[in-house]
């Protein structure tokens, strides 16, 4: 695939977060993918790598959306930079512990980094402001407890 037919599948990936379309973000995984949410230190592999994390994602905040404010690309590699945006509505197992949902509205930017082979991402590595969410989602609560 040229870098253009790159771009307009992490466009698709983006399409289909927003609209939940499991099925579609699944067919991005292939049996080599590997996904690794960065604040948290943690890879997932295989032909789940992909959809995994968002099901996760869409537990916790269901609601979510991604609005991408840029894509770059270069060869295999797209950068998609944006504002993630949901309702925490789900229990979050965080780095900073378990997150009650709190029922409040979060946004936090992000920046993920794409590794495309024939139209399946092999490599993403995603990046988000863990301590702005965090900050936006158990900010008060100790105060008011």
């Amino acid at each position: 695939m040229n870098t253009q037919q790159n771009v307009d599948r992490i466009r698709a990936l983006y399409e289909a977060v927003n609209t939940k379309d499991l099925e579609t973000i699944a067919g991005f995984g292939a049996p080599e993918s590997e996904w690794l949410d960065v604040p948290f230190n943690f890879t997932s592999t295989g032909v789940n790598a992909i959809i995994d994390p968002w099901k996760s994602w869409f537990n916790i905040f269901p609601d979510a959306t991604c609005e991408v404010r840029s894509l770059t690309a270069l060869g295999d590699h797209v950068v998609a930079q944006g504002i993630g945006r949901g309702t925490h509505e789900g229990v979050f197992h965080s780095p900073a512990g378990t997150i009650e949902p709190t029922g409040r509205k979060m946004q936090v930017n992000f920046c993920d980094v794409y590794q495309l082979k024939d139209g399946k991402i092999v490599r993403a590595d995603s990046y988000f402001d863990f301590y702005g969410l965090h900050k936006q989602l158990v900010q008060d609560l100790a105060v008011a407890a």
